[in-house]
């Protein structure tokens, strides 16, 4: 871990300061939204919003790994009849929406901002979204979990491509520099407990003019405000980073990058995600 992390939480977890700018946010009062385990922490100097303790490295490869923890999370909201009905009512709302506004795919925004050449999938688990890239690119990525991995690189293989196992922001720092036309980070950048390493990472693997492809939760949506605990953009311990537009904004420049679209299509008040295409100039 990086500087902005400190003493061990337990043999499986480590505190953080803030994630964003280092500042230490330990005396602040933790937010509603989290847990004794797992404080939610606003920063007393920047404001991100971040989980102060999570888990190490090494135990997102076996037990506290995303895969595993989400289907035990998966499986408790599905007791709760309550989000049930939430979850009934999200996506009702949602089809209303796509029947007005096309739905943004990853596939979509690679044919139009993306040249063709190395594709890096940043968080890649089995490798379904590389198997299916366009056949002018080059698959590669990165994955904590060598079981997640191996079938990564089953499907990678035939294309030329590359899995590199190991934490996001550690296996960016590995490739030459300007080596992809485009890096994917889809569900990714809140679950990386280094998020400035790994946008320093991506910068540097990028070739002038390369596109980088963000989707995260949208803390500052309405659904947050609206559904309160309840709000599907809290897993804990996966989701270590909470965006706002403002905060992904700030970060993503401070690393160097442009921002090609961030509209409002891109993070309406209503939706729980929202998409971020920037650059490196």
């Amino acid at each position: 871990m990086s500087n902005n992390s400190s003493h061990s939480a337990s043999a499986n977890t480590v505190r953080r300061l803030c994630p964003r700018c280092g500042s230490d946010s330990s005396a602040q009062k933790a937010l509603p939204y989290g847990s004794t385990e797992w404080p939610l922490k606003a920063c007393a100097k920047c404001e991100f919003i971040y989980l102060e303790i999570v888990p190490a490295y090494a135990a997102l490869a076996g037990e506290l790994g995303w895969d595993k923890t989400f289907a035990a999370w998966h499986t408790e909201r599905a007791k709760d009849r309550y989000h049930v009905l939430r979850s009934r009512l999200g996506r009702t709302v949602r089809d209303q929406l796509r029947t007005v506004f096309k739905r943004t795919t990853m596939e979509s925004l690679l044919l139009e901002f993306a040249a063709p050449g190395n594709v890096l999938d940043v968080g890649c688990g089995k490798g379904t979204q590389l198997e299916n890239l366009p056949e002018t690119y080059v698959p590669f990525g990165i994955e904590v979990s060598p079981e997640q991995a191996a079938h990564a690189k089953a499907a990678v293989a035939p294309r030329g491509g590359q899995i590199v196992v190991a934490p996001g922001a550690e296996a960016l720092a590995t490739f030459p520099p300007e080596f992809f036309s485009c890096i994917i980070m889809r569900s990714y950048l809140e679950h990386e407990s280094e998020p400035v390493r790994a946008l320093n990472g991506a910068y540097h693997a990028l070739a002038s003019g390369g596109v980088l492809l963000l989707k995260v939760p949208n803390y500052g949506s309405l659904n947050r405000r609206l559904f309160g605990t309840g709000w599907c953009g809290f897993r804990f311990p996966d989701h270590v980073n909470y965006f706002t537009p403002g905060s992904l904004r700030a970060m993503v420049e401070e690393a160097g990058f442009s921002i090609r679209r961030f509209s409002m299509r891109d993070r309406w008040p209503t939706s729980d995600n929202m998409w971020m295409i920037a650059a490196r100039g």
